[in-house]
């Protein structure tokens, strides 16, 4: 019996090491997917970057805006000739209103961050044309409105930001 207690002493210290073990690989794989840790979350504030880390990585940030701004004016183009061609096809447009809130998803967090007033603009008509394509019916004239209203502005963007 003194055999088995130990035994099952030893078994509960391994599943412990081990649970203790993945949740640290956890942290860290977290931590490098989102480049912060949970001390910074709590009101810590990353170190500044110096001028020329800045520099540095405001380029790749543009052009990262400027090919997402294009897919997003591609995919705009895409659900306003699904909706001169399949009026009808309400699938289809809410499945371009999917894609449109995939490819706005993808770049939204460096608009907000580095062009805030241009990111409220934005989305006064974006978020209401996703909304409104992703209905079960969606009313087409509004979408319509909408596209266009969102694709200039996106369009003033991208060219805002050079390129």
């Amino acid at each position: 019996m003194k055999k088995f207690s130990s035994i099952l002493a030893v078994i509960l210290l391994v599943f412990m090491a081990v649970g203790c073990s993945s949740n640290a690989d956890n942290e860290k794989t977290a931590k490098d997917q989102t480049g912060t840790s949970e001390a910074q979350t709590d009101g810590e504030q990353p170190e500044s970057q110096s001028d020329e880390e800045t520099a540095e990585t405001s380029e790749p940030v543009s052009d990262d805006l400027s090919s997402g701004s294009e897919e997003v004016i591609t995919v705009l183009e895409k659900l306003k000739t699904n909706l001169e061609t399949k009026a009808e096809n309400s699938e289809q447009i809410q499945a371009t209103g999917k894609e449109l809130e995939e490819s706005w998803d993808a770049i939204e967090k460096n608009v907000e961050e580095n062009y805030p007033e241009d990111y409220e603009n934005i989305e006064e008509s974006l978020y209401p044309l996703i909304s409104e394509a992703q209905k079960e019916q969606p009313d087409t004239a509004a979408i319509e409105k909408l596209t266009d209203e969102t694709k200039e502005k996106i369009e003033a963007f991208k060219e805002k930001i050079g390129s």
